[in-house]
């Protein structure tokens, strides 16, 4: 079987995650509720992981979805640090 279904899940996370970062009206809240709940259940399905494992997964994740980069730096200058970023 393809991971399609991995994808899907993914893109209602995201959706389902956007729009509880926004959202006010609660009836909206409450259908982005359902749809991080199906996503969850989807990889449940497909995974074979327990719900808990993929809600503690998924609730670590909040605002509008975005990759996660870093990017750090540091300024020497005659062995003494100027600078960290």
């Amino acid at each position: 079987m393809s991971d399609q279904w991995l994808t899907w899940a993914r893109k209602i996370q995201a959706i389902a995650q956007s729009g509880l970062a926004f959202s006010k009206d609660i009836y909206d809240i409450e259908r982005y509720e359902q749809l991080k709940e199906l996503s969850a259940e989807i990889i449940g399905e497909y995974s074979g992981q327990t719900m808990d494992e993929i809600v503690a997964v998924l609730s670590n994740e909040s605002g509008y979805q975005t990759p996660k980069i870093d990017v750090r730096g540091v300024v020497f200058r005659k062995k003494q640090i100027l600078l960290v970023n």
